[in-house]
């Protein structure tokens, strides 16, 4: 009995022993499954390019991008000037207008009525990516284009957004990416026809000016920072060209004051340095004071050299008295050609136009001006009107104009207020 017992020992021990032997270099599935993931994870969750580009997709699904807080939904420049202070520059492009932040490496497109509908950033990350790295992340574009030495890829993330991505062709590496609403482009086409009429013309005199404001409005739609009107919202603004004068201009600028309102001056630069004080009371009272050239001179019957000399000469005079040179200039008569939008353009000036032309210079009776501006008031209309020593009937309509137009509802703004654009330089 004690034989058998012992035996039956020694084979449990010996099948205890073979299973241990057996088991001993296999891993359970517990221990297994660290190692299995490991073989799996994909290379672009290591990768800061892959990372960077997840986070580039889940921004531009918000409508926006890593380096701002603003969307392409609801904010505006007034948000982002608001924020972030005056652009560094602002350029006319295409589509609307951009204004570079360049310590931030943030560009914010917006159209005319200042709605951001598109936001680049220039991040020195990403150059860091390359084309091959793009496809592999987001997989091939709705869209691609090509333009002058870049491709972009446009990967449409929304009902109204497009992520673009656009690829230096030289280096295949991403140059910037860009956030981008095309609802809010609607906007720019807003161009508004000239409005305005006097029995004192003659019939040649009419149909002549007829016949340039259709041209006038038609060369605008090509131009960059040139401006015929505002957006179509419910403000509007006063223009008053061909002063200082020691009596007009004073008035119109108590007037304006009176009811709180900012009003847009283009003074002549040989008219300046006879009524500095005029001028700095003008400019001490909020309102803008802009260039309408040196000696009022036809701009398009002159050469670009002269042309550059009278905006020069007007914009160091204004300098001199208030601090700051215009960067804006209505060019007397509105006579304009692509010479002198090029010559302006160069000297870093918007050109600013009227869309309502009061015709006070050509008819002396408050009551004719007042209804030759308020029965053609709309959205967005830049009025133009006269502050020389000539023009004393604008200055008894200008409180009749100001009431209609807040008793309808239009706010009155200056010109940077309307369109978005720097003032002064």
């Amino acid at each position: 009995m004690i034989k058998y017992n012992i035996g039956l020992l020694l084979v449990l021990s010996i099948i205890v022993t073979l299973f241990t032997g057996c088991s001993s270099d296999k891993k359970s599935p517990i221990e297994e499954q660290p190692q299995k993931q490991a073989e799996i994870q994909p290379k672009e969750d290591r990768d800061p390019s892959y990372i960077e580009l997840e986070k580039i997709m889940n921004e531009a699904k918000k409508g926006k991008i890593q380096e701002s807080a603003f969307t392409i939904f609801e904010s505006t420049t007034e948000l982002v000037k608001a924020d972030m202070g005056e652009p560094d520059k602002v350029d006319q492009a295409g589509e609307g207008f951009y204004a570079t932040y360049e310590k931030k490496q943030v560009v914010f497109g917006y159209n005319i009525g200042g709605e951001i509908f598109d936001i680049r950033s220039y991040s020195p990350k990403l150059h860091e990516i390359t084309e091959e790295v793009v496809k592999h992340s987001y997989g091939e574009p709705d869209v691609i284009r090509k333009v002058n030495d870049e491709s972009i890829y446009v990967y449409k993330v929304g009902a109204n957004v497009e992520l673009k991505i656009i690829i230096s062709n030289q280096s295949k590496v991403i140059d910037h990416v860009s956030v981008y609403n095309p609802q809010r482009i609607e906007a720019i086409a807003y161009l508004l026809d000239i409005k305005g009429e006097s029995p004192h013309l003659s019939k040649k005199s009419w149909e002549s000016m007829m016949k340039w404001r259709k041209e006038i409005v038609e060369f605008s739609k090509g131009q960059n920072h040139m401006y015929m009107n505002g957006p179509n919202v419910k403000k509007v603004a006063l223009t008053f060209d061909d002063g200082p004068d020691s009596t007009v201009t004073p008035g119109i600028i108590n007037v304006l004051d009176r009811y709180k309102v900012k009003g847009n001056f283009f003074f002549l630069g040989s008219q300046i340095n006879q009524y500095p004080e005029v001028v700095k009371e003008a400019y001490d009272r909020g309102h803008l004071v802009l260039s309408h050239t040196y000696n009022h001179i036809e701009l398009t019957k002159i050469g670009r050299e002269e042309i550059r000399k009278e905006i020069k000469d007007t914009g160091e005079a204004i300098k001199s008295i208030i601090g700051k040179e215009p960067a804006i200039l209505r060019t007397p008569y509105g006579s304009t050609n692509q010479e002198v939008a090029d010559a302006v353009r160069s000297e870093e000036y918007s050109i600013v136009l009227w869309s309502i032309d009061s015709l006070d210079w050509a008819q002396k009776d408050p009551d004719v001006i007042v209804d030759n501006v308020v029965n053609h008031i709309r959205n967005g209309d830049i009025i133009l009107m006269h502050s020389d020593s000539d023009e004393y009937d604008t200055y008894e309509a200008l409180p009749t104009i100001i009431e209609a137009l807040q008793n309808q509802g239009y706010e009155i703004v200056d010109l940077e207020t309307l369109l978005g654009v720097k003032a002064y330089k």
